[in-house]
């Protein structure tokens, strides 16, 4: 292989939990001024918009949650930046994946980042320590598809400029991930959910290839392929 694409959400982070979500909603209806119900309400509701490439700056999403959630006008500017502060404090990789991704890239391998992401995401992604390990990163948001939507994964293949068949696609299996990247011509592995036994997931789909129990087995996985 020449290339590792990863999923970022249960793969390198943890995916977040219904009560995490509870929490963001919190801070963000405090800042905007309205019921914390009401926000919440909008996540469960909004996914593939905020998702799918409709929203793509940090500003339209905090525009379309005020006037989802009949917040004030002027809590637009507040909540951009407080999504950008909840973006930031997702993409806080453990010590073991960044030292797995370090390993990778110390035998040459092209990395990549693939992942249905919203706005805040990817605006807060070049600050993650995450973004320095990769070459290349797709956020669905900006890419205006989500997976498995054959468009992303070109995206990534050209971005990295290694033929698929020369890629490996690791992810936890959201979004029906796995099986678009073998559509894609990759080779693909599941990785065991990062995070609690309730983390949100989205797609998910059976899977009957290998699994690994983390994104930190990547490494000894591609030496036993070898």
């Amino acid at each position: 292989m020449d290339a590792v694409v990863l999923d970022l959400f249960g793969t390198l982070v943890a995916a977040p939990t219904p009560q995490e979500r509870a929490r963001a909603a919190a801070r963000l209806a405090a800042v905007a001024g309205c019921d914390p119900a009401a926000v919440e309400r909008y996540f469960r509701a909004t996914w593939l918009v905020r998702h799918d490439g409709t929203l793509p700056t940090p500003t339209d999403l905090a525009t379309h949650l005020i006037r989802a959630v009949h917040g004030p006008d002027q809590a637009v500017g507040p909540v951009t930046d407080e999504l950008l502060a909840l973006g930031q404090a997702r993409l806080r990789p453990a010590p073991s994946v960044v030292h797995a991704l370090e390993s990778l890239r110390g035998r040459g391998l092209r990395l990549g980042i693939l992942s249905d992401a919203s706005a805040e995401i990817a605006a807060a992604w070049p600050k993650s320590p995450l973004a320095a390990l990769a070459d290349a990163a797709v956020f669905s948001c900006q890419a205006k598809a989500t997976k498995p939507d054959q468009r992303l994964y070109s995206r990534i293949r050209a971005e990295l400029g290694v033929p698929a068949h020369r890629t490996l696609y690791v992810g936890d299996g959201g979004g029906d991930e796995l099986h678009g990247a073998l559509a894609a011509g990759m080779a693909a592995v599941a990785v065991r959910r990062r995070g609690p036994a309730n983390a949100l997931a989205f797609g998910d789909t059976d899977w009957s290839g290998p699994i690994l129990d983390s994104a930190e087995h990547v490494p000894a996985y591609l030496a036993e392929q070898a």
